[in-house]
């Protein structure tokens, strides 16, 4: 059996962001750069989608939504022994 989970994290409507640096000081992992003084990037491995960033923006431009995580196999459907998975 396939597990599909989705995971909240934080998504920049970049073309919006005025690159204030709010978000920036939110984040408590540090998730969110400033790129070339322009425009906000979240680190997508960092981010745990707690929403301080989206909460924070003065011009909304950062959602939380959730994004599907890569599948992970369930060892109870695996036809291989089970010494070999």
């Amino acid at each position: 059996m396939t597990v599909i989970k989705k995971k909240r994290k934080a998504i920049v409507e970049q073309s919006d962001c005025v690159a204030c640096g709010c978000c920036v000081k939110v984040c408590p992992l540090g998730a969110i750069r400033i790129i070339k003084g322009i425009m906000a990037q979240v680190d997508e491995n960092k981010c745990v989608g707690c929403g301080k960033c989206a909460k924070e923006c003065p011009a909304s431009v950062i959602d939380i939504r959730a994004r599907r995580s890569l599948p992970s196999v369930s060892t109870a459907s695996c036809s291989l022994p089970r010494y070999l998975v």
